[in-house]
């Protein structure tokens, strides 16, 4: 257990749960960590992280770093944005939950080293991120009042945190309606839309069929589905939303749980092989009703989450349209070499339209124009695989 984990870290890192990490020190002072927090909230993080009831929050607060050593995306496709960065401002929020954002003046704002690998990062240093301010209804609730306080009304104070997490507190009413487990699945759909302009109407479909049909499906029809091809951009897509999945499990933890853990555990939301067929399905202009499998209950729910997902993203400037209209109203957005743009960064807010996501920087790295295009096969392992005539990598980087 000891000999793994040191083979794989570098000269110039170590990981921070290997075994002597906590000797080489914390990238937050202690003082820093827990001016604004007290010192009995490690313990409780450190509580719930030993029970398995919270996800990364301890690591966040106890050793100030954060790690995602493996991906599965295709370097080729500049059109999809890496889900280091399209959940990088959820992440920050959380931070600013859990470490402050320095906005009292009191405590130096604190910065975050994330450890998170996409094409041409060779992890040999982390990005150091800082808290991005959260803008919550009723301000930003403390950790006392989230984490302890057991009052009735709490829980829709956890609620808020959640939703301003993922910057959707317009979109509260509309997903307070959503019965479970699509309420999850919705906001989570809806932080994707909007933040990547080139998902279209028949990947809305596509996620939005498969986590409906997935409730009657037994495990045996689940092994049993059989794929015409691999899309790589499918396969990529449901990596994106799984991804989103986990993330989820980490607000959710560091907001206080207001919603059950449950309902977003990839098996009851999300499988692979099934969102890859209904994708499929989707590309080739199937109707609504063969996605949902002829049946009537599904399609009446299916309507219901679209308009969801639809209404929530309008609200944020954000159309969904599908690919063949997006193709021809604007021409090579959609393309697998296209200019994707996601919309926002470290320090970006949704105001103003989007940006390529390669042009972010990488926290408080100095900036490199061609950084991210860049990739070394020294930075990590390049598995390469040819479906259908499409090169797909994946990249694991430093585990």
């Amino acid at each position: 257990m000891r000999e793994g984990p040191m083979r794989w870290e570098g000269p110039e890192r170590r990981l921070s749960w290997s075994p002597s990490a906590d000797e080489e020190g914390s990238s937050i002072p202690e003082e820093q960590r827990r001016c604004s927090l007290g010192a009995g909230f490690c313990e409780v993080a450190r509580a719930h992280h030993v029970q398995a009831e919270s996800y990364l929050v301890y690591s966040i607060m106890s050793s100030g770093e954060i790690e995602c050593g493996n991906t599965l995306e295709d370097a080729l496709d500049q059109a999809l944005p890496s889900q280091a960065f399209v959940y990088r401002p959820v992440r920050q929020r959380v931070y600013a939950l859990l470490l402050g954002d320095g906005r009292d003046g009191a405590s130096p704002c604190p910065t975050v080293k994330e450890w998170f690998v996409y094409s041409g990062n060779p992890l040999r240093h982390p990005d150091l991120v800082r808290p991005l301010q959260m803008n919550i209804p009723g301000g930003t609730p403390d950790l006392k009042s989230l984490w302890l306080n057991q009052e009735p009304g709490v829980q829709g104070r956890r609620l808020d945190a959640l939703l301003g997490c993922f910057d959707l507190s317009s979109s509260r009413e509309e997903l307070q309606a959503v019965e479970n487990p699509f309420k999850a699945l919705c906001c989570l759909l809806i932080y994707l839309f909007v933040q990547v302009d080139t998902l279209c109407l028949e990947d809305l479909h596509a996620f939005i069929a498969q986590a409906l049909c997935l409730q009657g499906k037994s495990t045996v029809q689940l092994v049993d589905l059989q794929l015409d091809y691999i899309d790589p951009r499918a396969v990529q897509l449901g990596s994106l939303l799984v991804r989103g999945l986990t993330t989820l499990v980490l607000v959710n933890s560091a907001c206080g749980f207001p919603w059950r853990t449950s309902d977003f555990m990839p098996w009851n939301v999300f499988d692979g092989k099934l969102f890859h067929q209904k994708y499929l399905q989707a590309e080739k202009g199937h109707s609504v009703e063969a996605l949902v499998e002829q049946n009537r209950s599904r399609l009446t729910k299916f309507h219901a989450l679209k308009s969801v997902v639809c209404k929530a993203c309008v609200k944020e400037n954000r159309r969904i349209v599908s690919r063949q209209h997006g193709r021809s109203q604007q021409p090579g957005r959609w393309g697998r070499q296209g200019s994707g743009s996601h919309r926002t960064s470290s320090g970006y807010s949704r105001a103003g339209h989007g940006q390529h996501w390669r042009d972010q920087g990488a926290g408080n790295r100095p900036y490199d124009p061609d950084h991210w295009r860049r990739y070394s096969p020294s930075s990590g392992f390049q598995v390469s695989y040819h479906w259908d005539q499409k090169l797909y990598l994946i990249q694991f980087q430093s585990c």
